[in-house]
């Protein structure tokens, strides 16, 4: 029986600094019946440069810029492997990633989707702290609805699955937000299994997209309304939307508290309390007021208890 294929697709934008890397941690894996589609989503810095030394290994496509919907939706359209992920160029797949999650579906032929834990680094790359997903194997859209427990650069995916509901949304709007509305999406039709371990490391810093606070605020919202217009949730699914827009308002806060502005801060908490009043007893809620009251110290103790 031949081993199945897997296809990484890496859209980029301006990463040259470190798509090589991001690239590396690819090849090098245990597992290697793999093919690594590159799409350029109209970088202005070198990296095609940086990509050329890797030519003979991967597939590279360049398209005018349409953000990261669209270029995985492209390399989606290219791929020709069993199953696929999606990686960011700036993040990194530790060595035995794929031969994991590959034993996990073999397990159980009704596994869609295989997500886990990751460590996240700095811009530098060095380790700063875990990042549990947290995730589940049951009543997983539930949990997605309170939060997107699945972290981006740990997922491998039946592609069939991902092809069948069209694969991600393109709206601008949606940018930043729209891998959480389809694994919405996706948890609806297949079976999603969570490994308790780290199988990947998450660049964080204030460049990318996730250190944006008006774009997350601009992109969650946008995936709530999409939801809630969606024919996939059930009207009872749908009922826990207050409460996903409530979550959705306190990370707004959190986002806003660590950029200083505190005015969107209040704003954003005044919004949690009237989608859902509940959110009130989030240990979150609590700790964003104090954080915004006492300025970035409390941040800081936080950090040190927590290490």
């Amino acid at each position: 029986m031949n081993s199945p294929l897997v296809s990484v697709v890496i859209p980029t934008y301006n990463r040259a600094e470190y798509i090589a890397e991001t690239i590396e941690s690819v090849l090098v894996q245990t597992y290697q019946n793999i093919e690594v589609i590159v799409i350029d989503d109209g970088s202005t810095d070198n990296t095609q440069e940086a990509v050329e030394p890797y030519l003979g290994r991967i597939q590279y496509v360049r398209q005018e810029n349409a953000e990261r919907g669209a270029s995985r939706n492209h390399g989606l359209r290219l791929a020709t492997g069993e199953f696929i992920a999606f990686l960011d160029s700036d993040d990194l797949w530790l060595p035995t990633k794929v031969e994991g999650d590959l034993r996990l579906f073999a397990e159980d032929p009704a596994v869609g989707v295989v997500c886990a834990d990751a460590i996240q680094i700095d811009r530098a790359g060095a380790d700063t702290k875990p990042l549990k997903a947290k995730g589940a194997s049951t009543q997983v859209t539930e949990r997605l609805l309170g939060n997107n427990s699945v972290l981006m650069a740990t997922h491998l995916v039946r592609t069939e699955l991902i092809r069948a509901i069209g694969g991600f949304r393109e709206e601008r709007e949606l940018s930043g937000s729209e891998d959480w509305e389809m694994w919405v999406r996706l948890s609806t039709r297949t079976k999603f299994v969570y490994r308790a371990e780290p199988t990947a490391k998450i660049r964080a810093f204030h460049a990318n997209t996730m250190g944006d606070a008006d774009v997350m605020s601009r992109s969650m919202n946008c995936a709530v309304r999409i939801m809630e217009e969606s024919d996939y949730l059930t009207p009872e699914q749908k009922k826990r939307l207050d409460r996903t827009r409530a979550m959705v308002s306190l990370v707004n806060a959190i986002n806003y508290c660590s950029t200083g502005n505190n005015k969107k801060v209040v704003t954003a908490l005044k919004h949690a309390v009237g989608s859902s009043p509940g959110i009130v007893l989030d240990p979150r809620f609590g700790y964003t007021i104090l954080r915004m009251l006492t300025g970035e110290r409390i941040s800081k103790s936080r950090r040190q208890i927590s290490s």
